[in-house]
């Protein structure tokens, strides 16, 4: 049994239009998910930077709590040398020496030297620990801006998915538009 040609026309533009149908609702499908899933990982991405950030703050805060430790432990340090000089020195004058003269005198300059390289190395300390905070701040700021970069491209890449389906639609009307055109030209092949 023959189809007649126009019967075999509607029947391929039909099948062209439900491909076509079909193409986009498929396409729209996946445009979608693509879509929720760049807005979730946008917002893991914002909340990273947030965090980040947060710690970053944290380290800024310690790195201010070691400089002003290292210098608060350099005070006490000087405190204790000058306590130790004056029992060394009234340990001298109570024996009847020369406070500030010959070995006595050597004595005193002797620890005045060793307590304050003691509270140089103390301050040292502190401001070393407090660069290594500011350095960390520094790599947890640059976590949180690149973070925030991935948020800002994730959330941009969502409103552009659509394009796919915009593509499907055109390939499709494309093809459907030559499938009429050839068989307008050539008429209705038939095995």
């Amino acid at each position: 049994m023959a189809i007649a040609t126009g019967t075999a026309a509607i029947i391929g533009a039909a099948m062209a239009l439900a491909g076509t149908a079909a193409g986009a609702a498929s396409a729209a499908r996946q445009a979608q998910t693509q879509k929720q899933q760049a807005r979730y990982q946008s917002q893991l991405a914002a909340r990273n930077a947030a965090i980040a950030e947060q710690n970053a703050r944290v380290a800024d805060e310690e790195a201010r709590a070691a400089r002003k430790g290292g210098a608060e432990d350099a005070a006490r340090k000087r405190q204790e040398t000058a306590r130790i000089i004056g029992m060394q020195r009234a340990g001298a004058g109570a024996s009847g020496a020369q406070v500030d003269a010959g070995g006595n005198l050597d004595r005193v300059l002797d620890t005045a030297e060793k307590g304050e390289m003691d509270a140089l190395s103390l301050q040292q300390q502190g401001a070393d620990a407090a660069y290594n905070q500011q350095l960390r701040a520094w790599g947890l700021r640059n976590q949180a801006e690149s973070a925030s970069l991935e948020a800002q491209y994730l959330r941009g890449r969502g409103n552009t998915d659509y394009l796919g389906l915009t593509t499907t639609l055109l390939n499709s009307a494309g093809r459907t538009g030559r499938n009429f055109f050839n068989l307008d030209r050539q008429g209705p092949r038939l095995p």
